[in-house]
């Protein structure tokens, strides 16, 4: 291929990639992608105060743990917002947050946003509006500079391949969690930037020598990462590995590591300063931790995880909660093995070559110090999301150029083989041009070689339109002419429960049922109601709630005109380990979050067939029936304590007691392998977050060193209530500890304890 005709594809790809991001910018409403209105918190305390905040762990701040993040993504903003005098002053009444939003659990059908959306932030943008979208427009600034210094990058250190520059910065440019987090409001942005740019002048020196003026660019490049993200220092070993190559004297290597270095921590080296002084931690992760939250996650714990993790480098929306069709993420995870299993066919190629001709290529060096920072970040977000839930794979983004190159390296090398028994196949990448060094095998498979950046691209352009704004969109649910279960309920004079439809009338523990309520607004409510709805068993137990605004926690009742009809649909889930058989019934209701105060019931015009109770401030409908799993021991479970225990069932009698009077609980152990130390099990009623208001905790007998694998152990324990115990409904929580101090056994989910149910004290 002509020098010529590079820049050319070149420019169609970053105009490919502005085009995309610029439309996720816009789709994707305010607030709406993961940890922006932290972001936006810290950028707004810098445009408007003289110094950077001070992390108080307790205290609820608009920058949560993002005050602990380095500064300079914020002061960027900060500076361009004084600078241009952009305003910020109605800032307050556009940033309205959902108080029943829910992060980070795909599975809701209401409550995805974090904000409540008004007409406020239709284009054309005016006030914090426009500004919050120029903010945006640095981060789309910013990725683009990401896919230009992958393609550069890539071009120098494989000079003969220029099909692997355009590919990798394309796999870049249509990556959708990519688009979605650089047009939005995120420090991930610069960080991603600024290695990627820090990777372009490291190849700069690799193919053309070391100067003066590129270790200046390199310490300022690697100043700027470490002071973007702290993610960003994981670029520095691969600079000081470069730097010791590639500076040809010995003498000059020492100063020139000593130069790069100095101009880097010149420029980063007092934020790491300030926060010893302030926190005694050079990072300021511990005061970070402290906010955000910690943990101490296994390898197990991880690796159940890594399903969101894989998924969450393609494409996860909203505050990771909003999804893509499933099929599409096996798909990706099929091309990503297929990927993978091609590049270590070329790599063990390589590797032959190697050892038969006794040389190490160049292809080969450049290759291993790629990996080695893809490996030094990966072991820095492993030890991070360890520490807390951060288990996303847009953390890997400051590598994503060599990333994207692995992958597309090794697919060109399964699309050969899947091409082979076909003609070749012309295709618009240059890399179908035979190529100096690489000829007609290295450019064979073109279609195939196209189909994933073809659906990456495809899957960019349809998400805001199919996936992301639906999600914020309030449903337009049609209501019957005959609602199946017509009710007629008054609250207040505002609202009317028309009726409801409800599916399954029969369910096991660990089902959903699915619930339509149909709404009548009377007249304009005065108030942010909030609705509620509360699956109960026959002890008014609550096994599942649902608390939201109106249309889906969408919009705020006082939005609400008269005269509107509305259909709700909820998702109630039984728990698994809810006691069955057992009668469930529904309870519904108005409150409001401020007060607490609940809208009474005036009238209720007809009867359910369950002949609902009527109550002052809520509510009864509805008959459900909840089966036994079947099984060979009572409200069969399967619970996984560690890798050699699991419960299999329970028996909880009575469930409705008075203080003083005893609960006894049986437990169905089953040994999964050879006992290997003695565990003691844990039984509490418990009163949320750990008040105890009875217990018994006892070894098995026989001891737990001593169970056979397969064999069933049936233990009882007898809980007595406390005498003191105030009325109301109370946890039933067991677990495992060893009984020589060694700590508590974990659940798969990483809990160290279990949740059976609950009990009534009368």
């Amino acid at each position: 291929m002509s020098d010529q005709c590079f820049p050319f594809y070149r420019a169609l790809l970053l105009l490919l990639y502005l085009a995309l991001a610029l439309m996720h910018s816009a789709a994707n409403p305010l607030f709406e992608s993961p940890d922006e209105t932290w972001h936006i918190g810290m950028a707004v305390w810098l445009v408007q105060s003289e110094g950077l905040p001070v992390q108080r762990p307790g205290e609820e701040m608009p920058w949560r743990q993002e005050g602990s993040q380095p500064p300079l993504y914020y002061a960027l903003l900060a500076g361009l917002t004084r600078l241009f005098r952009l305003p910020l002053d109605d800032l307050d009444a556009v940033y309205i947050p959902n108080p029943h939003a829910s992060s980070g659990d795909a599975s809701l059908i209401a409550n995805r946003n974090q904000v409540l959306h008004s007409p406020a932030e239709a284009f054309p943008w005016r006030g914090a509006v426009l500004t919050l979208h120029l903010w945006r427009l640095v981060s789309v600034a910013l990725g683009l500079l990401t896919v230009l210094a992958t393609v550069n990058a890539v071009r120098l250190l494989f000079p003969d391949r220029p099909g692997w520059a355009l590919g990798s910065g394309l796999l870049v440019a249509v990556n959708p969690m990519f688009l979605f987090v650089t047009a939005s409001v995120n420090n991930d942005a610069l960080v991603n930037a600024a290695t990627a740019a820090g990777l372009w002048i490291l190849a700069v020196i690799w193919r053309r020598g070391f100067s003066w003026p590129r270790a200046l660019l390199l310490g300022a490049l690697l100043g700027i990462a470490a002071l973007a993200k702290l993610s960003g220092l994981t670029l520095w070993p691969l600079a000081l590995a470069v730097l010791l190559v590639r500076v040809p004297r010995l003498s000059q290597k020492g100063i020139a590591v000593v130069a790069v270095f100095s101009i880097a921590l010149a420029l980063c080296g007092w934020w790491f300063w300030r926060n010893w002084t302030l926190y005694h931690d050079p990072f300021g992760l511990s005061v970070m931790l402290d906010i955000v939250g910690r943990r101490r996650a296994t390898l197990p714990d991880l690796l159940r995880e890594f399903q969101g993790f894989r998924w969450s480098f393609w494409g996860v929306f909203g505050w990771m909660n909003v999804l893509m069709p499933v099929w599409i993420y096996r798909v990706l995870d099929a091309w990503t093995a297929l990927a993978a299993l091609g590049l270590l066919a070329r790599v063990g190629g390589g590797l032959a070559r190697a050892v038969r001709t006794r040389t190490w290529g160049e292809e080969g060096a450049v290759g291993l110090g790629l990996l080695g920072y893809v490996a030094v970040l990966f072991a820095a977000f492993l030890r991070w999301t360890a520490q807390t839930p951060a288990s996303q794979g847009r953390l890997l983004f400051p590598a994503i150029g060599p990333i994207s190159l692995g992958l597309w390296v090794g697919w060109e090398q399964v699309a050969r083989v899947l091409s082979s028994p076909f003609p070749p196949t012309p295709s618009p990448l240059p890399n179908s041009v035979r190529e100096r060094g690489g000829g007609a095998a290295e450019g064979g498979g073109g279609g195939v070689r196209l189909l994933p950046p073809v659906l990456l691209g495809t899957l960019a352009l349809l998400a805001p339109a199919l996936w992301i704004a639906p999600a914020y969109r309030p449903p337009d649910l049609p209501i019957p002419a005959d609602i199946p279960h017509p009710l007629g309920a008054t609250f207040g004079d505002e609202f009317r429960l028309l009726g409801y439809d409800l599916r399954p009338s029969s369910l096991e523990p660990g089902e959903a049922v699915d619930l339509t309520l149909y709404l009548e607004t009377l007249r304009p409510p005065t108030r942010d109601w909030s609705l509620f709805v509360h699956l109960v068993d026959d002890l008014e137990i609550i096994l599942a709630q649902d608390d939201r605004y109106p249309r889906q926690g969408l919009v705020r009742a006082t939005q609400l005109p008269a005269g509107e009809r509305w259909a709700e649909r909820f998702r109630l889930r039984v728990p698994e380990t809810a006691v069955a058989p057992a009668r469930l019934s529904l309870m519904m209701g108005f409150y409001d979050r401020r007060t607490w105060e609940r809208m009474p019931v005036l009238s209720v015009r007809s009867q359910p067939r369950s002949e609902a109770e009527r109550r002052p401030d809520h509510i009864s409908f509805g008959e459900l029936t909840l089966r036994p799993r079947p099984g060979p021991y009572p409200n069969p479970v399967s619970y996984r304590f560690g890798d050699r225990i699991e419960l299999v069932g329970y028996e909880m009698t009575p469930r409705r007691v008075r203080p003083g009077e005893t609960v006894v609980l049986t437990l169905y152990w089953r040994a999964l392998g050879p006992g290997e130390h003695d565990y003691t099990v844990f039984t509490h009623i418990l009163e949320p977050p750990q008040t105890l208001w009875g217990q018994e905790d006892r070894p098995p007998t026989p001891p737990t060193s001593q169970w056979q694998a397969g064999e069933i152990y049936r233990e009882t324990y007898t809980l007595r209530v406390k005498p003191e115990t105030p009325p109301g409904f109370y946890e039933v929580e067991i677990g495992l500890y060893r009984s020589d101090g060694g700590g508590r056994l974990r659940l798969e989910d990483g809990r160290d304890f279990l949740l059976l149910s609950r009990i009534r004290v009368e």
